[in-house]
């Protein structure tokens, strides 16, 4: 029997996703059920071994989830070279806002999700960022406060601001050092917030016959 398989760079990304996925549900199935999932040992790796991933015989649906880092452009052309390179059908020069899905030349379905949505620089940290309720008021403090440190003195690199960010916001929840994957458990996120509707858009869409 085909599966559908979901590949992630890091564990961090695969419990943010599912945890998402679980408060959805499609054809009457929960979908973080829905999925086998990959962990890759980062970006390169995922990339190393995506013609690999292309090339396996027992899936129909393969996922593939990423982030842009610094440089939307230079991933998404290090992607679409080896989709190009199998044989993928109609590939676009750059990221469906709404999600990228295209078919392998034996009609396999194939969808790509940039981090955080598929148009801007950035990471997972970037796609929760956007999901943080407005009327929030310890996130901009969280931001400020990093923000203000000199940057001289910050210990973290540049790509990484968005991660001290929402690690900084994260501690001053209910439960101080809460991991990622658990923030829609803790009621942090909301699930129905509509940047998170369009990502399970995408995965449905991903799911479909058509």
């Amino acid at each position: 029997m085909k599966v559908s398989r979901l590949i992630f760079e890091g564990s961090d990304d695969k419990h943010v996703v599912m945890n998402l996925l679980f408060n959805y549900e499609h054809e009457g199935e929960r979908l973080d059920e829905r999925f086998n999932e990959k962990i890759k040992d980062g970006i390169d790796h995922l990339i190393g071994t995506l013609k690999e991933e292309l090339g396996a015989t027992d899936y129909d649906r393969l996922g593939v989830i990423l982030d842009a880092e610094m440089n939307i452009d230079r991933q998404w052309a290090r992607i679409t070279q080896i989709l190009d390179d199998f044989g993928c059908l109609d590939v676009p020069p750059r990221p469906n806002a709404k999600g990228t899905i295209v078919k392998t030349p034996d009609g396999k379905k194939i969808g790509i999700w940039v981090m955080p949505d598929n148009q801007n620089n950035g990471m997972l940290e970037d796609f929760i960022a956007g999901l943080i309720a407005g009327e929030d008021d310890l996130w901009p403090k969280a931001g400020k406060d990093v923000d203000d440190i000199p940057v001289e003195r910050r210990r973290f690199r540049e790509s990484y601001l968005s991660k001290a960010k929402v690690h900084t916001w994260l501690a001053w929840q209910e439960e101080p050092g809460t991991r990622l994957g658990q923030t829609f458990k803790k009621k942090y996120l909301d699930p129905n917030h509509p940047m998170a509707v369009a990502f399970v858009a995408w995965i449905k869409r991903l799911l479909s016959h058509s």
